[in-house]
């Protein structure tokens, strides 16, 4: 496991959804309820777990708002803020297949440095790989893969969502990230 997801203290049952979501499609994550866990707490926990960071998804508004990575030392290392986040039930009505894995992380040979960071973070927090092609389409791996996808938005957001390398069909969640930034 490289990853723990969890929310921060106050949430919404939409954000829990979210989470859920995000550790269904992320196989080799742990998702864990924080309740009045506090940071210390935290911080000891993804030490006791041997996984790299957590991933802590804080509600704005009743809705996903930021993403942040904390380390075993309780150290917020990199931030994404969020501007809108559909759920994998709003994204997708189709059956759902079980992702057994992740194929890894897909962006566009064109994408932008902003989109390639993102890309980067990802992939160092999930110890998987990153690949440049056209379109989801193109990607050929074994089934029932997660594949994750980033894209440029013409309004200079990150589109990140998820695609089933079976049938190549978006299946969320589908997240739009306005910016990131790394703690160094």
């Amino acid at each position: 496991m490289s990853l723990l997801i969890t929310t921060s203290r106050k949430t919404s049952n939409r954000v829990r959804s979210f989470v859920r979501d995000l550790s269904t499609v992320l196989p080799g994550t742990d998702r864990f309820n924080r309740g009045g866990m506090g940071l210390s707490q935290l911080a000891a926990r993804v030490g006791q777990s041997g996984a790299k960071a957590a991933l802590v998804v804080s509600m704005w508004k009743g809705n996903p708002g930021i993403l942040r990575f904390m380390s075993s030392s309780g150290e917020e290392l990199v931030t994404i803020k969020v501007e809108s986040a559909k759920l994998r039930r709003e994204v997708s009505q189709t059956k759902k297949n079980r992702i057994i894995g992740t194929a890894g992380i897909f962006i566009g040979s064109e994408s932008s440095n902003k989109t390639r960071e993102l890309g980067e973070i990802l992939a160092s927090f999930l110890d998987i790989e990153i690949f440049e092609v056209t379109t989801p389409e193109d990607v050929q791996v074994e089934d029932n893969l997660s594949l994750i996808w980033l894209e440029d938005q013409p309004s200079g957001k990150i589109l990140w969502t998820h695609y089933n390398s079976t049938d190549r069909i978006e299946i969320g969640p589908r997240i739009r990230v306005s910016s990131i930034r790394r703690n160094e």
